[in-house]
């Protein structure tokens, strides 16, 4: 299960089927619950609650840049995580930051918010958890090919992001 924004949607791929979430389903060969919404995936309690109560074989938190500011999303993160974890104890969590990290002052704090979650979950003895830094979704080459407005993922971004994410949420659902 899926959580974030429009680039969880899959806002700018140039079809159905090649945002990076629709590349996952097929590379791993299961069905996915994609709840991308065009800014208004804000990590609100409620949300948590509902989606904790969906049953899932691994939940993705990807709702950085819905986050309106960098406050709110300290805010909202730990507590989202706690939420999904309380209710699915054993169910796999997997955190990311923003991919386009260059085009924002902002992207580093904010990637410092989701790591912060991350390393207080192992701190707390969460085994069945991961973090992928946002800035390591695009690779290094190339990068400015990645998105179709500095925001949303083109094609090729998309691709990138799936590979990056691949192994990691793999892993995941192998423990």
């Amino acid at each position: 299960m899926f959580y974030g924004s429009s680039i969880t949607h899959g806002a700018s791929a140039s079809r159905p089927g090649n945002d990076y979430i629709s590349i996952l389903s097929r590379w791993i060969s299961t069905d996915v619950l994609n709840l991308g919404f065009a800014g208004n995936a804000a990590g609100e309690p409620a949300m948590a609650e509902y989606i904790a109560s969906l049953p899932a074989t691994a939940y993705v938190m990807d709702y950085d840049f819905n986050a309106p500011t960098v406050e709110h999303l300290e805010r909202t993160h730990y507590p989202f995580y706690k939420i999904l974890r309380e209710k699915n104890p054993d169910t796999p969590i997997l955190m990311l930051s923003r991919p386009p990290f260059e085009y924002s002052a902002e992207a580093p704090a904010r990637r410092e918010v989701v790591r912060k979650t991350y390393l207080r979950a192992l701190s707390e003895g969460d085994k069945n958890v991961a973090f992928i830094d946002g800035e390591t979704l695009f690779g290094k080459r190339d990068r400015h090919l990645c998105t179709q407005d500095t925001c949303h993922p083109s094609d090729l971004g998309f691709y990138r992001m799936a590979k990056r994410v691949y192994p990691i949420l793999k892993a995941l659902l192998n423990k």
